[in-house]
């Protein structure tokens, strides 16, 4: 007689374990970082220290700049020209 087929709930359980292991296998090695990177503290060449900061992901799309130009004048005028009620 074979070993598995007199333990068929052995088998079914090593078999989940590895269901189980390959699933968070597959989780942890993606790479979900936001976009954000930490730039960490330093001295400069003239001695300085510098502080450390986060340095947020830039866009590659050519009109990038200009959207962002548009959007902050947007959110800064949003309420400035519209007619105020009362």
């Amino acid at each position: 007689m074979d070993y598995w087929s007199q333990n068929s709930t052995d088998y079914m359980n090593w078999k989940m374990i590895l269901i189980v292991f390959a699933i968070v296998a597959i989780g942890c090695s993606r790479n979900n970082d936001g976009g954000a990177t930490y730039v960490s503290p330093s001295i400069d060449k003239n001695g300085r220290f510098r502080k450390g900061y986060v340095r947020m992901k830039t866009s590659t799309d050519k009109n990038a700049n200009a959207n962002r130009n548009r959007s902050r004048y947007y959110y800064k005028t949003r309420g400035r020209y519209r007619k105020k009620s009362k």
